[in-house]
């Protein structure tokens, strides 16, 4: 019986410190600006990172919320991963997305520019996804090899 209580004493206090942990870990959201997806295609991401899931696929000029997070300690953060994320809305889901890929200014867009074109490429939900996911794979910037 008195190891019960033991057990019990010591389950409840690791519960608690759990509790406290999770409740000191959290951020403040805030939102700094609207920019807009500057890419054919793309994706906002669980992770600052390329290869992280993906939470949903957005098109050209799809406005996005840049958010700040603040810690309890006063820190903001607002790029991630080498300053190449932005902590982003959109809709309901709250992830990453390049900084590279987005803009302060509406662009012009393929799928505006050539509607008739674009809409005949009949592609739905899978092939925009796909489409996106390519488009986190490119690599811009300068080479760095040698000439």
């Amino acid at each position: 019986m008195k190891y019960w209580f033991v057990f019990f004493g010591l389950f409840h206090c690791l519960i608690s410190q759990a509790e406290d942990t999770a409740e000191t870990s959290k951020m403040k959201k805030t939102i700094i600006g609207v920019k807009y997806f500057s890419q054919m295609m793309g994706n906002v991401h669980q992770n600052p990172s390329r290869y992280s899931q993906v939470l949903t696929t957005v098109s050209c000029n799809h406005p996005v919320k840049i958010m700040k997070e603040i810690s309890k300690d006063g820190k903001e953060f607002v790029l991630y991963g080498e300053d190449k994320w932005n902590f982003v809305t959109v809709g309901p889901y709250e992830g990453y997305m390049m900084t590279d890929y987005l803009s302060d200014k509406k662009n012009t867009c393929f799928e505006e520019e050539f509607p008739k074109f674009f809409d005949g490429l009949n592609l739905d939900i899978n092939d925009l996804y796909y489409w996106a996911r390519l488009y986190d794979q490119y690599v811009q910037g300068k080479s760095k090899v040698r000439q």
